[in-house]
């Protein structure tokens, strides 16, 4: 049986400059090692995702918060029907959200990302009073740029109603063949955790964000020690061993 380990990068696989480190090879290799196949699991763009998984050697990315997939170098969008996107209408949208651009000039298949003081829930409502029904906002944890006028903000992800990280990581299982039940996801921000809504062997990389923390905690998933690529390692040796453990039981 194959066995997937979904891995989050920003705040998980890599640091907080964004750049791999020993440890980010060292729990990839060890995924290898165990015979599981990784997979990206990121809200980056699917260029940057794709250029990082080459780097790492790993050749299946779920990216832009689970909008798009690329197995063995094809894209597919994640819920069939949602590209394209109509950025410019989303664009034009913004001027009635409480946000800012995140990557205003970074190429995305999928949506728009945002700064926000304000909650996902809340920029949904105004997604709504906008005329954009069909769309939502996502929360994928603390930026590490403050808002214009310097107040701390979080990473939000504009994207069509259903299209998140997790159903990103369901379309991958399907579209591969794979048992959830044999699976296991690593990561650090809100919509991280929602993935055990599909994967209930979901480790939590402990991180400043407390949002992401009561989560995990609310569902009674296990948090690492250690914070970054150090807690993915931690994580993903957890991973394995407690299905190994599950396997020799069996």
């Amino acid at each position: 049986m194959t066995r997937a380990a979904y891995l989050d990068l920003d705040g998980t696989l890599l640091d907080p400059g964004g750049r791999i480190v020993p440890d980010t090879l060292r729990a990839v290799e060890h995924v290898r090692a165990a015979g599981w196949l990784p997979v990206l699991l990121t809200g980056r763009s699917r260029w940057v995702a794709v250029a990082i998984g080459r780097t790492l050697g790993i050749a299946d990315v779920i990216c832009e918060l689970g909008a798009v997939l690329v197995v063995d170098g094809q894209a597919h969008a994640a819920i069939p029907g949602a590209l394209p996107v109509p950025r410019e209408a989303l664009v034009r949208a913004l001027a009635a959200l409480p946000a800012e651009q995140h990557e205003p000039d970074a190429p995305r298949m999928a949506g728009v990302v945002l700064r926000s003081a304000a909650p996902a829930e809340a920029l949904t409502a105004a997604l709504a009073s906008a005329g954009l029904n069909g769309w939502q906002a996502v929360d994928n944890g603390p930026s590490h740029r403050p808002l214009a006028d310097g107040r701390a903000a979080r990473v939000v992800h504009l994207l069509p109603t259903g299209v998140d990280k997790t159903a990103g990581l369901r379309r991958h299982l399907a579209h591969r063949g794979l048992d959830a039940a044999a699976a296991g996801v690593v990561g650090d921000s809100p919509a991280d955790v929602a993935c055990a809504d599909a994967v209930p062997a979901t480790v939590v990389v402990r991180s400043a964000d407390a949002q992401a923390l009561r989560a995990a905690d609310a569902r009674g998933l296990r948090v690492t020690d250690a914070p970054g690529a150090t807690g993915a390692l931690e994580a993903v040796r957890a991973l394995t061993a407690s299905r190994a453990a599950v396997t020799a039981a069996g």
